[in-house]
């Protein structure tokens, strides 16, 4: 499976059985973070991202961005770092991961032919009583909706 095959997997996991509203593949936006996720959807006011992986090498240089290490208190004045998603997940085929190397509040999903499943760290669940794993955000998930807004009127 190519990282274009898995990308339009994960646009359609998001939509049909997260039942995100508004979904979002590739989509290049001013971000704080300076992220470009491969797939991020919205569902109950709740952001989901989604990273594509086919390679281990990817998934490694994925995991030194700043954002990945949402948890990190050592920017100045003890900031964390800007990141996307409430949920964040990686999406790749089976095998392709360990699931211990997975960053602070990520989950691992794997391709299962006509099913996504999931493989080791955090597991969607709708409603937890403390909230989403991750916080969000919401300026540059607002930013990245108005470009998306703004191209569809062009």
């Amino acid at each position: 499976m190519t990282h274009g095959e898995l990308i339009q997997r994960a646009e359609r996991w998001l939509r049909n059985t997260m039942h995100c509203r508004v979904v979002l593949t590739e989509l290049v936006a001013f971000t704080r973070s300076n992220e470009t996720p491969d797939a991020i959807g919205w569902v109950n006011g709740r952001c989901i991202l989604v990273e594509c992986k086919t390679t281990r090498a990817d998934f490694k240089a994925d995991c030194k961005k700043p954002s990945r290490n949402w948890d990190r208190r050592d920017l100045p004045g003890g900031l964390q770092y800007p990141a996307l998603g409430h949920w964040r997940f990686y999406l790749t085929l089976p095998g392709l991961l360990d699931g211990l190397e997975l960053p602070a509040g990520w989950g691992w999903y794997v391709v299962d032919g006509r099913r996504v499943c999931h493989a080791a760290g955090e597991n969607y669940r709708a409603y937890r009583p403390n909230g989403p794993p991750c916080k969000s955000d919401f300026d540059s998930e607002r930013a990245m909706l108005v470009s998306a807004l703004a191209r569809a009127q062009n």
